[in-house]
């Protein structure tokens, strides 16, 4: 059955299933009915052996006549003596003996058999002894025929399992058009999914009226074709993007190396300095790259121990303040986080070079604890803030809201993405905002060490 579509799994078990009904069921009732029909076989047969043994024992009449005043109903009685004479018999009774059961006065006998004296079919036999007033012993003998009952039986049950054939035909075809009814609208869906052969693709699967769970799967699909969708859009974004970058320094080498000047002996000579700029721009967009992409695919491994974080901000302050052109402030708190330092150190270097890249005339560096267990530690810009309507779409990659004054700063729009998956994996996040005087924020938050 591996083979077999949905619907002849479906309509098998089904099958099966009724077919283990009907014949359990039949089954019940053939033993039943043959139990009912057997015992009331039985019953008449012990009545019509008892009202002929009050009979003859009363002296109401000879046994010839008790025989003939009783219906025989089919049976055949004999009132036999205790030599074994057949003392009386009703129309179709052998002159010989039934049987040579025997039974004591008032004692009842009931057997089932195979046979009797001259009939080969199934007969319930009764046999009871009586004693006459004139102190004779006899036993009277009734023989009924199953046969009819069970024939009966045979006739009921095999009427019974035609119909339980029928019926259970009739419930699967019924099945068969409900199933393709239903599964109808899964075809369909699977024939437009498998003709939308590109991401890109605007069509979607047909959502039917219906709201049940096969309208559910086609809303599950169209969702997987959106996020498909802008996955795909956003590799290619991410590629070109990534293309266009690479770009720029190539060509600003390319153009170097085809517009020097020969030197002493004839050798090339390159402004090495903007040579090695260009190179070393190049080095740290594929490092942030390679960041990236180890964060897409299984995930960043953080080397975690303990870290003075106030020892980290401290370096990159001391750091900014050896470049920057502009004042930087810097307000620092001892804190302990877990976590690497290196990338710690990265995530605040990617944050105050952003910061000083966009300031129009101070930068400062504050560390807050505001709630908790948690650390803050905000980036400031004398600049405009982030738009709130895109403080989101600030984090995605080669994102600009600035595109030429990124570009003049040498801005590849990779270090808030790389920041907020760096402060991610430790456990944090990075968000952009304002100050309190509508001035640029970039808030690290971290979880502080618990102490031991």
């Amino acid at each position: 059955m591996a083979g077999w579509s949905l619907r002849r799994r479906v309509l098998a078990a089904a099958g099966g299933a009724l077919v283990v009904v009907f014949v359990v069921g039949i089954g019940a009732f053939a033993i039943l009915l043959r139990t009912v029909v057997t015992n009331d076989v039985e019953n008449n047969a012990r009545a019509q052996a008892a009202q002929v043994a009050a009979v003859i024992a009363t002296d109401e009449a000879s046994a010839t006549e008790a025989l003939q005043g009783i219906p025989a109903q089919g049976a055949r009685l004999q009132v036999v003596a205790a030599d074994g004479t057949v003392v009386a018999r009703s129309g179709g009774a052998e002159a010989t003996p039934l049987t040579t059961l025997r039974a004591g006065e008032g004692v009842e006998t009931v057997q089932r058999v195979d046979g009797v004296a001259g009939e080969a079919d199934p007969h319930v036999l009764v046999v009871r002894g009586i004693r006459s007033p004139e102190d004779a012993t006899y036993v009277v003998v009734v023989a009924s025929p199953l046969d009819v009952a069970l024939g009966t039986v045979a006739t009921s049950t095999a009427l019974l399992a035609a119909g339980a054939v029928v019926l259970t035909a009739l419930v699967l075809l019924i099945m068969a058009r409900v199933l393709a009814s239903a599964l109808r609208p899964v075809e369909r869906i699977t024939a437009e999914v498998a003709a939308i052969s590109e991401a890109r693709s605007p069509e979607r699967v047909t959502v039917p009226p219906s709201r049940d769970e096969i309208a559910r799967l086609a809303d599950t699909m169209n969702g997987m074709l959106d996020r498909l969708a802008r996955s795909d859009s956003a590799m290619r974004q991410f590629v070109s993007d990534a293309s266009h970058e690479l770009r720029s320094p190539l060509a600003t080498l390319q153009a170097m190396i085809e517009t020097s000047h020969a030197g002493r002996g004839g050798e090339a000579v390159l402004d090495r300095v903007v040579a090695l700029g260009e190179v070393e721009r190049l080095g740290g967009l594929v490092a942030d790259l390679l960041v990236l992409t180890k964060a897409d695919d299984r995930g960043l491994v953080i080397r975690r121990q303990e870290v003075d974080l106030d020892d980290v901000v401290d370096a990159e302050v001391r750091r900014l303040r050896s470049i920057a052109r502009v004042p930087v402030h810097a307000d620092i708190i001892p804190v302990q986080v877990d976590g690497d330092p290196d990338r710690l150190a990265q995530i605040l270097r990617n944050l105050t070079d952003n910061a000083l890249r966009h300031s129009t005339g101070w930068v400062a560096v504050t560390m807050v604890q505001r709630l908790p267990g948690w650390v803050e530690v905000r980036v400031d810009n004398a600049g405009e803030p982030v738009p709130a309507g895109q403080r989101e779409a600030v984090f995605g990659r080669f994102t600009r809201l600035d595109e030429a004054r990124a570009r003049d700063h040498g801005g590849s729009g990779l270090g808030l993405p790389i920041a907020a998956t760096l402060a991610k994996a430790h456990g944090g996040g990075v968000a952009a905002g304002e100050t309190e005087d509508g001035d640029c924020r970039f808030t690290l938050t971290l979880p502080i060490r618990p102490e031991r």
